[in-house]
């Protein structure tokens, strides 16, 4: 990090600081999260910026009063050039504790989405990184769940992004949704039977899924993304 960028997040942190007395932040937790973006460097200190301004987390309020959900699955590098993600947006039959309930996702879920325009964000934010739309995000649905596959696009963001995903710096992924019909168990379980809206597909760095994965390999090896070690 060379000392431009030190200077600017100091000087974000004071002004930061300095307007929201109970909700300081120190430059060195913006130095982390600096480390941990995509892109040039006023890519980054702007996505900085923007979260600390409030916009992202309003953003994700809209979204949900809207009804968009975010759960995860995994994802891989699947070659270098050009630079590709492969993996399942959704696992089938996967249990797992959403705040205070379970929820499963069944197979067909994704029925009536699979022509839908989807994106391949970071963190559910930011520009595209491949779209249903253009061909460089395609989906498949089999027994084991959504998958994947993305040629992300060949800018700084992209680059970083495949770099993390290869190094398992990110080894999980997400998806964001909305709920069309759903079932409850005996035991308390939401099944979403039908997804309504499928809206992107995201590397993440905090999955709500625990049995997701992110890794890479060559292109034209044949191992399934379960089989490979996170």
């Amino acid at each position: 990090m060379d000392n431009a960028v030190k200077r600017a997040l100091r000087n974000i942190a004071r002004a930061h600081n300095e307007n929201n007395p109970g909700e300081k932040v120190t430059p060195l937790s913006l130095h982390i999260s600096y480390s941990n973006l995509c892109g040039e460097p006023k890519q980054r200190i702007d996505q900085i910026k923007r979260f600390l301004s409030g916009e992202v987390q309003e953003q994700q309020r809209k979204a949900a009063a809207d009804g968009v959900m975010y759960r995860n699955a995994e994802l891989r590098a699947a070659s270098d050039k050009p630079m590709m993600l492969e993996g399942y947006a959704a696992l089938y039959n996967d249990p797992t504790q959403i705040g205070n309930f379970r929820e499963m996702i069944a197979p067909g879920a994704f029925r009536e989405v699979m022509d839908d325009d989807v994106r391949l964000l970071l963190n559910h934010d930011g520009a595209p990184l491949a779209r249903t739309k253009n061909g460089t995000l395609k989906l498949s649905d089999d027994e084991k769940g959504l998958h994947y596959r993305a040629e992300l696009v060949d800018t700084q963001a992209g680059r970083d992004l495949y770099t993390m995903v290869k190094r398992g710096d990110i080894s999980q992924s997400s998806f964001g949704f909305t709920i069309g019909e759903q079932d409850i168990q005996e035991d308390g379980t939401r099944v979403i039977t039908l997804v309504s809206r499928l809206l992107d597909v995201s590397p993440v760095s905090f999955p709500a899924y625990a049995n997701t994965e992110v890794s890479a390999r060559s292109e034209g090896a044949t191992e399934k993304p379960g089989d490979i070690e996170a």
